[in-house]
């Protein structure tokens, strides 16, 4: 079995790529020599699950940073004030779901440790049931919909920052130009593009692309789903075949030692 280098920080851990760690790797050998191919194939499907989903969190925050960096160069104090807000929460919102994937993780690589511990002590069935006790369907359910709460929420971001683009501004030329004829200057062209309205459409694509992003890691998330649903019907059908196979064998067996019995009465 691959040696264990001991527990190490959460920062070191979340540093190694989570196949190599130590914990997961003694987990995926004890699991493929005590022959649970079920058990094995769900821990690792979800490690590559949790490994694609760091990878999309990061090319999100380089997204929501991107767009951080524009709110200085809105001119308008209040339209920047309101946007600022919207882009506030949407990294909070990032913050929480990739929040949920660390915990995720760390709860995976602590439960491997502990199933690896029960093996050496009790066995090939105590770590089945180590397996089972993690509960890997269920968090995969809780992820499914936290990331479609993101989805839905970056979209509702998006909708508000049009909102503000479109009506916010025309109100705001409208009572600019308000004051220009009191004062008996000419009035403004309200079509004219201006560059908050530039930086405003540029935030809203951004919400929308984050938004897409939720929703392909969502379907990722179904997908994979079914995939262990799959493997653990296919698993139990297997079984049940097995197990009826058991038994037809053992009806014949049973047969053929009563036939000699039948033939000494004749």
């Amino acid at each position: 079995m691959p040696e264990n280098k001991g527990e190490g920080g959460a920062k070191m851990e979340a540093a190694v790529n989570l196949r190599e760690q130590p914990d997961i790797k003694n987990l995926l050998y004890a699991l493929e020599s005590s022959g649970l191919k079920k058990e094995q194939q769900e821990v690792e499907t979800l490690v590559d699950y949790l490994e694609g989903m760091e990878n999309q969190f990061s090319r999100m925050l380089s997204e929501l940073r991107e767009m951080q960096g524009t709110l200085t160069k809105i001119q308008d104090k209040g339209i920047r004030a309101t946007v600022s807000r919207i882009v506030v929460n949407a990294e909070g919102k990032w913050r929480e779901m990739q929040g949920q994937v660390s915990l995720i993780r760390e709860n995976l690589i602590r439960s491997a440790r502990n199933a690896v511990s029960a093996f050496k002590e009790r066995g090939a069935e105590a770590l089945r049931k180590m397996v089972f006790a993690m509960k890997i369907p269920n968090a995969l359910c809780l992820m499914k919909n936290v990331l479609h709460g993101g989805m839905e929420s970056m979209n509702r971001k998006a909708a508000k920052i049009a909102i503000i683009g479109g009506e916010l501004g025309k109100a705001k030329g409208h009572l600019k130009n308000v004051v220009r004829v009191l004062t008996g200057k000419k009035a403004k062209d309200l079509t004219e593009q201006n560059s908050d309205r530039g930086i405003l459409a540029f935030i809203q694509k951004t919400c929308l692309t984050c938004g897409k992003m939720y929703s392909a890691m969502e379907q990722k998330t179904d997908f994979v789903l079914k995939r262990i649903e799959q493997s653990s019907r296919e698993t139990e059908e297997k079984s049940s075949v097995k197990a009826d196979l058991r038994e037809l064998k053992r009806g014949k067996s049973e047969k053929r030692g009563k036939q000699p019995r039948n033939q000494e009465r004749g």
